[in-house]
């Protein structure tokens, strides 16, 4: 096998390790941020996003009870995540749920729709249903097109 091949073969093994750790870590924010929101009263929650020239934030997250009133998010702490591959029982501190879900919508973002936030880029949210425990990503990926045209007479 040469180089090229070997350096090909090894970051496609990153690349799978990558994605299987991204989607470890949505499952575990998906179980940890549903309960604190069903105490508070949370029917809802969007996540919004927008990306374009390179860069990209998620710019809001809203919370909305079943009267489809806008509420704060709770202040409550949820367990962070901790990869099978970290060393010894390294402690950490808990996140705020506002960052769980925060989190949750950029790695929403990297696993589903990578390069949202490149050249035209994409906006869009993520949909929390808590009472049904759903999440629902809608992205609208924006670009740039042209219609040529060339004739000769």
């Amino acid at each position: 096998m040469t180089d090229f091949q070997a350096a090909i073969a090894e970051f496609a093994v990153r690349q799978a390790e990558r994605e299987a750790q991204a989607q470890s870590e949505i499952q575990h924010l998906k179980g940890v941020v549903i309960p604190p929101l069903r105490t508070a009263g949370i029917a809802r929650v969007e996540i919004g996003f927008d990306g374009y020239g390179d860069s990209g934030a998620v710019e809001e997250c809203a919370c909305y009870d079943a009267a489809n009133a806008s509420v704060a998010c709770p202040d409550a702490a949820v367990e962070p995540f901790r990869p099978e591959t970290s060393e010894g029982n390294v402690d950490v501190e808990p996140q705020s749920l506002a960052a769980a879900l925060e989190s949750l919508g950029y790695l929403a973002l990297e696993r589903h729709h990578p390069g949202w936030e490149l050249n035209d880029g994409a906006y869009g949210q993520l949909v929390i249903d808590v009472a049904e425990a759903s999440f629902t990503l809608d992205c609208s990926l924006r670009f740039t097109a042209t219609d040529d045209h060339s004739t000769e007479l």
